[in-house]
């Protein structure tokens, strides 16, 4: 078919509707869909008329600096301003020892000049491998809804995005942010993920009242500070291993005056009150982890909290208040991989003295490696709670397949551990 059409000069493509033919002109990286001009006046008019643009390269096909200069001015001359609703760049260093970065500037004025609603930049996949683009503060659009900056530097010393009044989405992977502020009236989804370095000598500060959705996880440096976030529906936030809000002695009164732990708030939480208004909420973080215990010290009524997921940071005193602030909770999830530290040497004692009724609690989902002392205890805080036996599931996930470990589990769970009062139901993965 394509050589008949080629031997009658037919362009092969030329019953296909402009819709379609747009379509896939779309997802062609800037330079080849450039190219498609010179196939005739058809395509020229429909490259024009592109509301996409890709300047994405992997590191073989990236073109040389010289040629890069020339595809940004070439497409700037010819579609002029016409209206740009996504535009995806890859940050490419000029030649010289500066790295001025002076035509992937241009291109992020331009597309913001088009009333681009959706900038993606992000650092090109070539030899760097920290963040060496320092991204302009004037990213500022009344058009821009949504941004996702992915590998690159933000050395301001606040991130203020009043200007860009309709932004809903803001996306902020493997990034070095500098600036102790995020501020946004508009921001309703805001993402801060994969390894991303954050201030260590102050905490960042989180202002957008308009957030429904936030996710913060797998970041290096002091947990941001959260200020209250009244529309709030989901939350998701993690405190792993780059976290500096940790003891390294692990205890109260810690007499190193450089450990994470000096630097929490003296009178008000960072992270609690604002996740306060939240529907589900996920609180992860590993146990040497301070900061939601601390927290919970000024802790909320969560007024609509339904769901929610934790990690065993929790103190048996601190699943207490929790479960206390938390009135209209149905679901409640419970990831115990280590459950060392979850009962103190009072907190059984003290969670008697606290036992009140969850009245509204549907299922509690228990996942641990097995059902040993500290889980068992989880369980007994839980039935002083008012949570009855048959709401409680547990999945056991065990991290051997050795058949003496399960057989062990099984009889301990059904003969010695579980307390009289609790049926529970039990799964497992043994694939795993």
């Amino acid at each position: 078919m394509l050589e008949m059409a080629a031997a009658s000069d037919r362009d092969p493509f030329g019953d296909l509707p402009e819709e379609l033919l747009s379509r896939v002109l779309s997802f062609l990286p800037a330079e080849d869909a450039l190219q498609t001009c010179v196939l005739d006046t058809r395509w020229r008019d429909l490259w024009m008329r592109l509301t996409s643009l890709l300047f994405v390269f992997d590191g073989p096909t990236f073109p040389r600096y010289n040629r890069f200069q020339q595809l940004v001015k070439l497409v700037i001359c010819l579609r002029g301003d016409s209206p740009l609703v996504r535009c995806e760049i890859d940050a490419y260093p000029d030649d010289g020892p500066e790295n001025t970065f002076k035509n992937t500037r241009l291109l992020i004025d331009y597309a913001l000049a088009c009333e681009a609603e959706e900038l993606i930049v992000r650092a090109a996949d070539i030899q760097y491998d920290l963040p060496v683009f320092d991204v302009p503060l004037s990213l500022i659009s009344q058009h821009l809804k949504t941004l996702h900056l992915e590998g690159v530097n933000l050395d301001h010393s606040a991130l203020n995005f009043s200007g860009c009044l309709v932004l809903e989405d803001l996306r902020i992977q493997l990034c070095n942010i500098r600036a102790c502020e995020i501020s946004s009236m508009s921001l309703k989804r805001l993402c801060i993920a994969e390894y991303c370095l954050l201030p260590d000598n102050v905490r960042l500060l989180i202002c957008a009242p308009s957030l429904i959705s936030l996710h913060l996880e797998d970041f290096e440096g002091l947990t941001p500070f959260l200020e209250n976030m009244p529309l709030l529906e989901t939350a998701y936030v993690s405190l792993k291993d780059g976290c500096h809000d940790f003891c390294h002695k692990n205890r109260r009164n810690c007499d190193d005056p450089c450990c994470g732990c000096h630097a929490y708030p003296i009178n008000k939480a960072v992270l609690l009150n604002g996740l306060s208004n939240a529907v589900k909420l996920d609180l992860i973080a590993s146990p040497k982890m301070f900061l939601y215990r601390r927290d919970l010290k000024w802790c909320p009524i969560f007024g609509k909290l339904k769901t929610l997921l934790l990690s065993e940071w929790f103190t048996a005193v601190g699943l207490v208040c929790i479960l206390r602030h938390s009135p209209v909770l149905e679901i409640l999830t419970l990831k115990l991989d280590n459950t060392e530290d979850i009962v103190g040497a009072t907190g059984a004692q003290e969670t008697k003295t606290q036992s009140f009724v969850c009245a509204c609690i549907k299922s509690v989902y228990v996942e641990c490696e097995e059902v040993d002392e500290g889980v068992l205890a989880v369980l007994n805080i839980l039935s002083t709670c008012g949570i009855l036996r048959d709401q409680i599931s547990i999945k056991e996930d065990p991290r051997t397949d050795s058949d003496c470990k399960l057989a062990f589990s099984i009889s301990s769970i059904h003969c010695q551990l579980l307390p009289p009062f609790l049926n529970i139901c039990l799964s497992r993965d043994f694939n795993k």
